[in-house]
């Protein structure tokens, strides 16, 4: 291990996010009735984003800040979805292109 990391990690600045950018990022998100874990999907976020969006802030400076990311926000729920063919044949395509 030792001489994997005989190099010191570069340093990394966070600068902090303002509510402008939290409310540019949530506009350019696809309008979507679909949603994740937490069940909030696009469409309703950009309902609520002048409510939301100094809230968010201050929640992903804090993260920043402490460098701790919540544990309840590293959940996804993956759902696979029927494109084509036989619904009962189950494959794996990781080459897709």
């Amino acid at each position: 291990m030792e001489q994997a990391f005989n190099k010191p990690c570069p340093s990394m600045e966070c600068k902090c996010t303002t509510t402008k950018e939290i409310e540019q990022i949530i506009k350019s998100l696809k309008t979507k009735n679909s949603y994740g874990y937490e069940e909030i999907s696009t469409k309703i976020l950009k309902i609520s984003c002048p409510f939301i969006s100094s809230p968010l802030n201050y929640i992903c400076n804090k993260i920043l800040f402490w460098g701790i990311f919540p544990e309840r926000l590293k959940y996804t729920v993956i759902k696979p979805q029927h494109k084509n063919g036989d619904r009962c044949e189950v494959s794996i395509d990781l080459y897709h292109s």
